[in-house]
């Protein structure tokens, strides 16, 4: 399985306002990050996260996210970061065949940090082509 990765951000203190990351690869091409965020101390404000399997990957430290848009399929927020999502959009789309939505997921690389996903006041949302299919069960 290939993974694509488009942006990654590794500097302490880095912020992003109105800023748009993305992964065209499609579903197909499974593991498809749209960020990677590697340092301590970051935040995004107002910013969107559109991709499919393992959309942002919030892969350790410190993360502060508010008022962003999230897109994605399987584990679409995913890593072993401290991070906070506040009154965030989290959107789930339509994963292909034989596929389920998983919204986070941690993937306990660094298993001696200490590390949490809290979504406070935050939307989920099926997109509008995932409440169309088959695939929706509530």
């Amino acid at each position: 399985m290939d993974t694509t990765i488009i942006t990654g951000v590794l500097g302490n203190g880095f912020t992003a306002q109105d800023v748009t990351f993305r992964n065209n690869a499609g579903p197909i091409k499974h593991q498809a990050v749209a960020l990677r965020v590697e340092a301590d101390s970051v935040s995004f404000y107002k910013c969107r996260f559109d991709g499919y399997q393992d959309t942002l990957y919030a892969k350790k430290q410190r993360q502060f996210y508010r008022d962003c848009e999230i897109y994605g399929t399987i584990d679409f927020i995913c890593g072993d970061a401290t991070s906070m999502f506040q009154n965030c959009l989290i959107e789930a789309r339509t994963p292909m065949a034989r596929q389920y939505n998983t919204i986070t997921a941690q993937k306990r690389d660094f298993e001696a940090l200490k590390s949490e996903t809290v979504l406070q006041n935050c939307s989920i949302k099926a997109t509008v082509d995932l409440e169309k299919s088959d695939n929706v069960t509530m």
